[in-house]
């Protein structure tokens, strides 16, 4: 991340380009959505970066790397020309400049660099009387990001769902991934337990849930860490609503209290 002063402050720049953010909101959710980016040693290039969409009195961030999904809304101020535009930040500047919010103040001003209709690649986020440069996109083209409204199932067609706080399911999923990458999630009746095999048996933990629905029995295996990296920057008290889709061969979704929502895909045991 490039830092410099600004001779003067943020009204130094042109405010007709602006996106104005809380800085705690914005920073918070890009933390969040920053996890679900691809490392560069994937090579995907187009999966390294958050994409945000644009609308009319918000920012739509998401980011996937083919195996886990996250997506959240942040209120904004939007200038007319912005709106309708996309834009990319690139995931290793996302999380140097979510980690310490506080530094920020109260408002985020954000300058996606708009040529011919396009962003150029140049990102300049100011605050404080400092701006943070993000020039890092190259020649990636953002019109190439997918469309991850295409892969999210509809919440109407979940057929497994239920209730949790992270509190009660994420210090289990701490102590599995320990052991293990892979665990599974077990539903029957109102009981919801997570499990793993330890090489002898499978270990299971009951989590205490709500608003369970379910028909029969339902089992799902998946990759422990990847949930874990879905979780770890929520509140302890945020209530979750886990949702499965048809069978167990579909990805599962975690939908946040203030609308953000996260995707998993399960993994297959030979």
């Amino acid at each position: 991340m490039n830092t410099q002063t600004l001779l003067n402050n943020v009204a130094t720049i042109n405010k007709d380009n602006a996106i104005i953010v809380n800085a705690k909101d914005f920073l918070k959710e890009l933390r969040q959505v920053a996890t679900a980016v691809a490392k560069p040693s994937d090579r995907r290039p187009n999966l390294t970066f958050v994409h945000v969409r644009v609308t009319e009195n918000n920012l739509i961030l998401e980011a996937t790397d083919s195996h886990v999904l996250e997506r959240a809304n942040v209120a904004a101020s939007i200038s007319d020309e912005l709106v309708g535009k996309e834009f990319l930040i690139d995931g290793k500047f996302a999380k140097n400049l979510s980690k310490t919010p506080t530094k920020f103040g109260k408002s985020l001003w954000l300058f996606p660099k708009i040529v011919n209709r396009k962003y150029s690649g140049l990102l300049t986020v100011a605050a404080n009387g400092e701006k943070y440069i993000d020039d890092s996109r190259g020649n990636i083209s953002v019109f190439g990001y997918p469309d991850l409204v295409r892969v999210t199932p509809y919440f109407n067609d979940a057929t497994v769902k239920f209730d949790v706080q992270q509190k009660e399911i994420f210090p289990v999923l701490k102590e599995i991934v320990k052991k293990s990458d892979v665990g599974a999630l077990l539903v029957k009746g109102n009981v919801v337990k997570l499990k793993y095999f330890d090489g002898r048996k499978d270990l299971e933990f009951p989590l205490a849930v709500t608003n369970v629905e379910v028909e029969g029995e339902f089992e799902i295996n998946f990759n422990v860490k990847k949930l874990k990296q879905r979780l770890q920057h929520l509140s302890s008290r945020e209530n979750l609503t886990f949702r499965f889709y048809q069978n167990a061969y579909r990805p599962f979704t975690i939908s946040r209290e203030n609308g953000g929502l996260g995707l998993v895909c399960p993994i297959r045991l030979y």
